[in-house]
Parts: structure tokens; C-alpha cells; sequence
């Protein structure tokens, strides 16, 4: 008996600790880490990376084509009269290799060199772009939890205000109207809980998915709305956009792009092969030994490489225009974003210094006034909700803001400490 107790104690003290690690709320720095490590999508990157990898081993090789080898073995009759076996073997050995003599190797090499940093690059531009999405879904669920808070907050002070409107009302000091707008109050404030429970869910799903948390896993989040006071300006941003990793990558792919088309440009030339071979030949006196030297080359008449040339031609044509656009359109974006991001500083500033305070002492002396019968209960509820409404404009405030210092950030390829970190 002692024994079966003493493992139920167990069991239920293990359920306590789980039930501890799981309730541990998140920071931004944790998830960050659990999604660079498992994000399905960055790993997919990473593994491409043996493709270009591959293509420059190759291009990488003092020449591009292997040697051929060649071995040849044949039966010869000899016509001689009255030998008792007139056939004789012959043997043959060779080796051709094939040169290019336009400088393709190192159009080659040029292109499989930019192939592989594009492809590190885009790796590089993937964890900033996993790390933006992270911290957005991240900020849209600490957003929902202090939502949450304020509505649960307003709803414990409106059952305390509705306790004391059915004693005011049961005294006949209020009217039933009064103890009606409580309880009708009390049940919108509920009705809002539940809401955001929702939206809560939906948030904290998303930011699973991203982390590759097991399924009904919903992560709580610990962390504060208001973005870190940054030093750069407008030119920073603009200034710190070549070196973005997407551009960087973009101007990559493009000098790859311009080295493939030198290269089917030079493929127009023909290459040169050099053979070396030494064979045997059966004679009447014996076998001759006979080393031989030859050169063949394809002349160019009928096919100039067209085709290539054509294909390669687009292929840059269409690198250029992806980075022309996508710089064309970061700076655009950066420029709405910075204009956007000074609106809603004002905002929040407005808030937290003129509209707040006020409506905050507004319910302190709306409290003391109710509980001194001064006014009713309608007052108290208005005074409430226009604090309740400038606490949620203050949070909405705060994410908006958040978000958009995420979008500037990362759209101009400012370095972000916690996705560089993980990627060093």
C-alpha cells in the first residue's frame, strides 16, 4: 500500500514539473533559436547548397573534359604460302584528351563560383526573412495576451461595480435600469474575453507552426510591445540595402547569369583534340610497332550554338530585371514604411502622455464618486470603457509600431543580432 501511494506521488510530482516547463513562457531569443533549428523550409535551402557545390568541384579541374582511353585488339591472316598458322594478333593502345581554346574553363568557374555565394546568400536572406516572421507572429501573440489582460482587468472592476448596483438597487438607492446596465456590461466584457481567447489561439498557432511545435501545442510568450529606440536614418536604411542578402544574392545570380552567356558565346569555337596512339601491325617478317600523333577539330559551319546562346541570353536579361525590381521596390517599401513608422510613433506618444493619464484619473474620481453615490452607474460604465478603449489603442499602438520597425529592418537588410547569431 505504502509502495502504490509513493508512486502515485510520483506521478503526480512529474505531471507538476512537465505541467511547470510547459507553462514556462516563451521569449523572442528561445523561439527564435527552436525555429532556426527546425524550420522546414530553411532546411531545404541549406540542402541545395550541394547542387552549385557540385557544379564547382567540376568547373574546378584542370580541364573540363577526361582523358579517353582507347584499347584495341584485332586478328590478322597472313597470306604466306605453306605457313602452318597464318594469323596473327595486333594490338593497339591510345589516349585522347580534349582542350577548350576559348577560355570556357574560366567562364566556367566564374559562373559556378557566383552560383555557390548566391546560394549561401539566399540561406543567409532565408533566416532573416524566418527571424521577421517569427518576431511578427511572436508580437501578434504578446499583443492578444495584454489584450487580454486589460479585458480581465475591466471585468473584475465591472463585478465589483455590478455587486454594488444590486445592493444600491435591493435598497431602492438605484433603479432597476442602472443594475441591468451592469449585468449587460459584465456579459460584453465576457463576450470580449472570449473573442480574444480566440484570436489567441489562432496567433499562438501560427507561431507553433513556424517553431515545428508538436500539434496542440500553443506557446505562451513573455516580452515587452515597445521596439528598441534605433540610431539609423532613412539614408542608413537605403545605404544598408546593397548589402542585404537578397540583393546580394540577385547580384550573384546576375554575374552568374553573364558568365554562362560568355560562356556559350565561346562554346561557338571548337575544341581541340589531341590523340596519342601506338599499335602493333603483323607483318611476313614479324610485327611492326607503330606510334602515331593525331589532332581533330569540328568545324563550325552548320551549328553556332544559337540555342545556347539564345537561352543564356534571356536567363540575364531576366536577372537584371528581378534585381533592378526588387531594389526598385525595397526602397519603396522602405520609404512608405519610414513615413508610416513616423505616424504611429506620434500616435503612441499622444497616447501615453495626453489621452491616458487623463482618462485614468477620470476613473479614479468616477470610482470615488460612485462609491460616495455621487453618480450612477452609467458614468462609471462610460469612464470604464474609455479607459479600456485607451488601453487597447496604446496596444494596438505598440504592435503596430513594432511591426513596422520589423518591416523596415528587414526589408533594408539591417543585421538582425539573434538571426546572424544562429547562422554563424
Amino acid at each position: 500500500m505504502y509502495k502504490s501511494t509513493s508512486i502515485r506521488w510520483l506521478f503526480v510530482l512529474a505531471f507538476l514539473i512537465c505541467s511547470a516547463i510547459k507553462a514556462e513562457p516563451l521569449t523572442l531569443e528561445a523561439a527564435w533559436n527552436i525555429a532556426a533549428q527546425s524550420n522546414p523550409g530553411l532546411k531545404r535551402l541549406i540542402a541545395n547548397q550541394s547542387i552549385p557545390a557540385g557544379e564547382f568541384q567540376d568547373a574546378s579541374g584542370p580541364l573540363y573534359y577526361n582523358p579517353t582511353l582507347n584499347l584495341e585488339g584485332r586478328t590478322r591472316r597472313i597470306a604466306q604460302t605453306g605457313a602452318l598458322d597464318p594469323y596473327r594478333g595486333e594490338y593497339g593502345i591510345g589516349i585522347s584528351q580534349t582542350f577548350e581554346i576559348a577560355g570556357q574553363q574560366r567562364f566556367r568557374r566564374q559562373a559556378a563560383d557566383k552560383s555557390k555565394t548566391a546560394i549561401a546568400q539566399d540561406i543567409a536572406e532565408e533566416y532573416r526573412a524566418l527571424h521577421a516572421q517569427l518576431e511578427e507572429q511572436f508580437i501578434t501573440v504578446l499583443a492578444v495576451q495584454k489584450r487580454i489582460e486589460v479585458e480581465q482587468h475591466i471585468l473584475r472592476l465591472i463585478e465589483q461595480n455590478t455587486q454594488l448596483s444590486r445592493k444600491r438597487v435591493s435598497a431602492g438607492e438605484d433603479s432597476l435600469l442602472d443594475g441591468n446596465l451592469a449585468i449587460v456590461d459584465a456579459e460584453r466584457a465576457r463576450n470580449q474575453l472570449i473573442s480574444l481567447n480566440e484570436q489567441l489561439i489562432r496567433a499562438r498557432t501560427q507561431l507553433a507552426a513556424t517553431m515545428q511545435l508538436k500539434a496542440n501545442d500553443f506557446p505562451e510568450v513573455a516580452g515587452e510591445l515597445t521596439p528598441v529606440q534605433t540610431q539609423y536614418t532613412l539614408q542608413d536604411l537605403f545605404t544598408k540595402l546593397d548589402t542585404r542578402p537578397g540583393i546580394q544574392s540577385l547580384t550573384s545570380k546576375e554575374a552568374s547569369a553573364r558568365s554562362r552567356l560568355e560562356l556559350q558565346k565561346s562554346m561557338r569555337y571548337p575544341d581541340l583534340t589531341v590523340s596519342l596512339i601506338n599499335t602493333t601491325e603483323a607483318s611476313l617478317a614479324g610485327s611492326d610497332n607503330i606510334s602515331s600523333i593525331g589532332v581533330s577539330m569540328p568545324l563550325p559551319i552548320f551549328r553556332r550554338n544559337a540555342a545556347g546562346i539564345g537561352r543564356a541570353t534571356a536567363e540575364l536579361t531576366q536577372s537584371e530585371i528581378n534585381l533592378t525590381s526588387e531594389t526598385r521596390n525595397a526602397k519603396a517599401t522602405i520609404e512608405a514604411a519610414w513615413l508610416r513608422r513616423d505616424n504611429i510613433r506620434d500616435r503612441v506618444k499622444r497616447l501615453n502622455s495626453e489621452v491616458y493619464p487623463k482618462l485614468e484619473e477620470n476613473l479614479t474620481l468616477s470610482k470615488k464618486a460612485f462609491e460616495n453615490g455621487e453618480i450612477g452607474l452609467p458614468q462609471l460604465l462610460i469612464v470604464q470603457r474609455q479607459v479600456v478603449d485607451a488601453q487597447r489603442d496604446i496596444i494596438d499602438a505598440q504592435k503596430d509600431l513594432r511591426l513596422v520597425q520589423i518591416e523596415l529592418e528587414y526589408i533594408s537588410g539591417w543585421l538582425s543580432p539573434m538571426a546572424s547569431a544562429v547562422k554563424e
